[in-house]
């Protein structure tokens, strides 16, 4: 058995499955059949998907919960752009993926032959939504580029990665046999000269401000201390919920939206964001968060460090790393810890919890609205488990409104806000991690950009919860047009009997009427072998 040819399509297979792939979302097709060779003589677990798309929502999923990649299939052309936008969320979220792609035969490529699937240049495509993307015209060439890909996982700000290969090529032979790269690891380290800069900094801030992102999730102890050190105050982006319990007196949630927590970054003398772009899709009100202090940037993309939040000082490191470091300087320059921290202006002020109360008086009938529904999903489920959102009102509040004590629970597609990500999203975590529960939440106009997958979920009989939010509109669309004095257009459509739909597929569904009833069907659900759709109308849950 081991004297016989391997293809280059099993090759890849095999390569991929030494170094720690173990999953595949796909669509087997004409251009990649060879890899399909290579998954049955593997043995890789391939999930079949309703559309490429979605293997790469279920992809980041995957990744979301289990911090490994996962890997999806799909052929050229078509195959390639319909995946493109998953791959563009996964991106702009920092989530790594591997793509693999075939092509038309290397004598076709860039000569518009007419050849089925034909692109100008599909490398191209992907290279704007990958971190790397790269064009195997040999075994040899596979190999080396998958181990840059595997590197690039390890290493700095994580993004997907894209190989292409020629579908001859595929089907040629190869004596190459799989191995083991070697891992990388060490990454920027932040330089001490630096980190004494920012200590200096902070030591002199009476109204210090931390703003936390999706890069410093694994830094929640060293926030934690630091905040205590500094009496100041954390605000997350939503890729960052849940680093600070929602109790702690520092923490100010997610609510970089609200004009209250905007108001104080404004005011503070020294704001240190760790982990985060501080980009508009975590403010929603500009392209730039008003600031008035110092700046001082953590991040293991050295670009962010001078960006147009260029920062007074930038500290090029892991968030945990450059943290500890901060931390050291502090107590390096009191080794004997015989002064308490200064009392500053959260002393002063009063705790987070007071900003938020304000911020929570503020909410509109609409909004109260979503938080019940928020509340039933949030007493249904333990802390740990994870929430997969769409682009929906209710997800939307959610962002700041779902209690969050520890991080990676609220998963929401920030960056590039894709309609259709909760359900596949979802899909692809329980494949990673089916021990843990999951609850996919989407509205109702989102979850009919990727419903098919609902097959998906009955094949894998996955228990998994499906709350579709149903305002029978474009709610927040219908919102902002009528607050900008636009006559609604192109809001409201004909929904599907969403209850039959799920059946349809061979899904359990429900109406609950209310929050009890809500809250009682998903634990229901939790329970229950395959997926459950439950239909949250809003007028069941409405705040007079």
């Amino acid at each position: 058995m081991n004297g016989e040819p391997w293809s280059v399509g099993r090759y890849i297979v095999a390569l991929l499955a030494a170094n720690g792939i173990d999953t595949v979302f796909g669509i087997p097709g004409v251009h990649n059949l060879e890899l399909y060779r290579g998954i049955a003589a593997t043995g890789l677990r391939h999930i079949l998907v309703r559309h490429e798309q979605n293997a790469g929502f279920a992809a980041d999923g995957f990744a979301r919960v289990s911090g490994r990649p996962a890997a999806a299939f799909v052929i050229s052309g078509p195959g390639l752009t319909n995946i493109l936008t998953a791959a563009a969320q996964a991106k702009t979220d920092s989530v790594p993926m591997l793509i693999v792609a075939s092509t038309p035969v290397e004598s076709s490529l860039a000569k518009g032959w007419g050849v089925l699937h034909e692109l100008d240049d599909q490398r191209a495509m992907a290279a704007g939504v990958a971190g790397t993307a790269r064009s195997a015209r040999s075994a040899e060439d596979a190999r080396d580029h998958l181990r840059e890909a595997f590197a690039s996982f390890q290493l700095g700000r994580q993004r997907p990665a894209y190989l292409e290969i020629p579908l001859d090529l595929l089907a040629q032979s190869t004596a190459l046999r799989p191995e083991r790269f070697a891992r990388v690891g060490g990454g920027p380290q932040p330089a001490l000269a630096v980190v004494e800069r920012a200590r200096g900094l902070l030591a002199g801030a009476q109204r210090p401000m931390i703003v936390a992102g999706g890069g410093a999730r694994a830094a929640g102890k060293q926030l934690c201390k630091l905040v205590e050190t500094l009496d100041a105050y954390l605000v997350t982006t939503v890729a960052g919920k849940g680093l600070l319990p929602e109790s702690h007196p520092a923490n100010l949630g997610a609510s970089l939206q609200f004009r209250a927590t905007q108001e104080l970054v404004a005011r503070a003398d020294v704001v240190l964001a760790v982990g985060t772009e501080l980009s508009e899709t975590d403010f929603y009100s500009g392209t730039r968060l008003g600031m008035t202090g110092s700046l001082i940037r953590i991040d293991v993309d050295s670009t962010k460090l001078a960006d147009h939040y260029a920062a007074d000082v930038g500290i090029w490191g892991d968030a945990c790393a450059s943290l500890e470091a901060l931390l050291q300087a502090f107590a390096d320059s009191d080794p004997g810890r015989s002064t308490p921290p200064l009392p500053r202006w959260r002393s002063e002020l009063g705790p987070a919890a007071t900003h938020r109360a304000r911020i929570d008086e503020q909410f509109n009938a609409g909004a109260r609205t979503c938080a019940r529904l928020l509340a039933a999903v949030r007493a249904a489920i333990p802390a740990d488990a994870a929430v997969f959102t769409d682009m929906t009102q209710a997800a939307y509040l959610g962002n700041y409104a779902f209690a969050a004590d520890e991080p990676g629970t609220w998963f929401h597609p920030s960056g590039y806000g894709t309609l259709g990500y909760a359900l596949p999203a979802a899909i692809g975590a329980l494949v990673a991690g089916p021990g843990r529960p999951v609850v996919a939440l989407a509205g109702d106009f989102g979850i009919q950009f990727t419903s098919q997958e609902l097959a998906t979920a009955v094949e894998l009989k996955l228990s998994l919860p499906i709350v579709i939010w149903n305002n029978s509109a474009l709610g927040q669309i219908r919102d902002d047009m009528i607050a900008a004095g636009i006559p609604p257009t192109g809001v409201v459509g004909h929904n599907p009997d969403f209850l039959a739909l799920a059946r349809a597929y061979g899904a359990h569904a429900e109406r609950p009427r209310g929050p009890a009833e809500l809250t009682a069907a998903i634990q229901s659900a939790l329970q229950r072998r395959g997926p459950t759709v439950l239909e949250a109308v809003e007028a069941d849950f409405r705040v007079s």
